[in-house]
C-alpha cells in the first residue's frame, strides 16, 4: 500500500474495537512467515533486537579468547555500578488522588509474549491498574490484529494499531486505552518514515500521547545517518507540532538510545555500538532535551542505575548488565505532575522490561 502524506486518522472504535494501518489484501503464507519471524527470528530487525549488535561489547564475555572451554564458559563479573541500583522499593507510596497511569513495554513479538503467558497483559493491569498501555515491536501484520486483540484479555479496551508494510514480522506498535481517546492516528505524516509502523498517537483530555518505536542504527551502524539525520529530527518536529496545538506531549516507547553513561552497563566499550554512539546521544539531546522534554525517570532518580533492556545472552538480566533504552519524556509543563516513573524488572517475557508513569490529574 502506498503511504499517505498525513497520519491515518482513526476515530476510536467502540469498546473492544481496533484500528489498524491496512496494507491491502494479505498474500497467502504471510501468517506463516510472520509466525516464523516470531518463533525463530525474533531479531527480525537485525541488530535492532540487540543494541550491542553482533560485535557489541557483550562479546567480551563470549569466550572469544583462546583457551580451555572451561574458562570460556565463565561468566564475566559485571562492572561495579556507577550509583545505587534501582529497586522497586524505591517507589513512592501509591498515589491515592486522581491520576492517569500509563504503561509502556517493548514486547519483542506480541504473539511470543502471549505464548509464554496468555495473561501477561492482564497481570500488568491487575498489578498497576493502568489507564493506557503502549506496546512496541509487536511484529504483527494488519490481518493478524483482530485475532490478537481478542487474545489480550482486555475485551473492553479500545486499541489503535499500526503495522509495518515494509517487511513482515517487523516493528509495529499499539496503544490500548481503558476509555476512548479523543482522537487517534498512526504515523507522523511523512511517507518516507511511516511504512515501518513505528508511531501511534492518541489524544487525551490533558495531553497528547505518542507511542514510538525508534529505528535502531543497526549492525555496522548502517542506519545511523538515517536515524540521526532524518528520523530523530522528524519525530521531534512532530511532537513539537502537537504541543503547538495546545496540549503538552508525553513521548514513550523504545527510543533506542542510552542517553548517558549511567544508562548503560559498560559505556567505555560501547562507544561504537548502535544505541550509544556519540551521534545518537547528541541527537537525543538536541531533539528532545533541548526541545523542552523531561526524562521523567532521570528527573526522579538522577544518580540511580537502572536498565530497561537486557540481552538474552550472557545472563545479562541476572547480572544487571543492561541498557536504558525505553523512556517517558514529557513536556516541561507536565513534569511537576509526574508522581512516579518506575520500572518492573521482575516482569519477564521480553528482552525489555515494562515501565510506567503515574501522572497526577487532580
Amino acid at each position: 500500500a502506498e503511504a499517505e502524506d498525513t497520519p491515518i486518522k482513526a476515530s476510536p472504535k467502540k469498546r473492544g474495537g481496533s484500528r489498524a494501518q491496512r496494507a491491502g489484501p494479505s498474500k497467502r503464507g504471510a501468517t506463516a512467515k510472520a509466525a516464523a519471524a516470531d518463533a525463530g527470528a525474533e531479531g527480525a530487525e537485525g541488530a535492532a533486537g540487540d543494541p550491542e549488535g553482533v560485535a557489541g561489547a557483550e562479546g567480551e564475555a563470549a569466550g572469544a579468547e583462546a583457551g580451555p572451554a572451561k574458562k570460556r564458559a565463565r561468566t564475566k563479573k559485571a562492572p561495579e555500578p556507577a550509583g545505587p541500583v534501582y529497586e522497586v522499593s524505591m517507589r513512592p507510596p501509591a498515589h491515592e488522588g486522581p491520576a492517569t497511569r500509563i504503561m509502556s513495554w517493548n514486547v519483542a513479538g506480541l504473539r511470543a509474549v502471549l505464548r509464554k503467558d496468555s495473561r501477561a497483559l492482564v497481570k500488568l493491569v491487575e498489578r498497576e491498574r493502568p489507564d493506557i498501555i503502549c506496546l512496541q515491536e509487536t511484529k504483527l501484520q494488519a490481518h493478524m490484529v483482530d485475532e490478537l486483540q481478542g487474545q489480550l484479555g482486555l475485551p473492553d479496551w479500545s486499541a489503535t494499531w499500526t503495522c509495518s508494510t515494509a517487511k513482515a514480522g517487523y516493528s509495529g506498535v499499539v496503544t490500548l486505552c481503558r476509555t476512548q481517546p479523543l482522537s487517534c492516528s498512526v504515523g507522523i505524516g511523512k511517507p518516507e518514515h511511516d511504512d515501518e509502523g513505528r508511531v501511534v498517537t492518541t489524544e487525551h483530555e490533558r495531553f497528547w500521547l505518542v507511542n514510538a518505536y525508534v529505528p535502531n542504527s543497526g549492525e555496522g551502524l548502517k542506519r545511523l545517518d538515517y536515524r540521526t539525520g532524518e528520523w530523530d529530527l522528524a519525530l521531534s518536529a512532530y511532537c513539537k507540532a502537537l504541543e503547538a496545538r495546545g496540549k503538552p506531549v508525553i513521548l514513550t516507547g523504545d527510543l533506542n538510545c542510552a542517553h548517558r553513561e549511567i544508562d548503560i552497563h559498560s559505556p567505555k566499550t560501547n562507544l561504537k555500538s548502535a544505541g550509544f554512539t556519540p551521534q545518537e546521544r547528541e541527537s537525543f539531546t538536541k531533539c528532545y532535551m533541548e526541545q523542552g522534554f523531561v526524562d521523567t525517570f532521570r528527573a526522579q532518580y538522577p544518580d540511580v542505575v537502572a536498565y530497561t533492556y537486557y540481552s538474552h545472552r550472557f545472563n545479562a538480566r541476572a547480572t544487571n548488565r543492561g541498557w536504558r533504552l525505553d523512556y517517558f519524556l514529557v513536556s516541561e509543563s507536565l513534569a511537576p505532575l509526574c508522581y512516579d516513573s518506575f520500572l518492573l524488572k521482575d516482569v519477564e517475557g521480553s528482552d525489555h522490561i515494562p515501565l510506567g508513569l503515574v501522572l497526577k490529574t487532580g
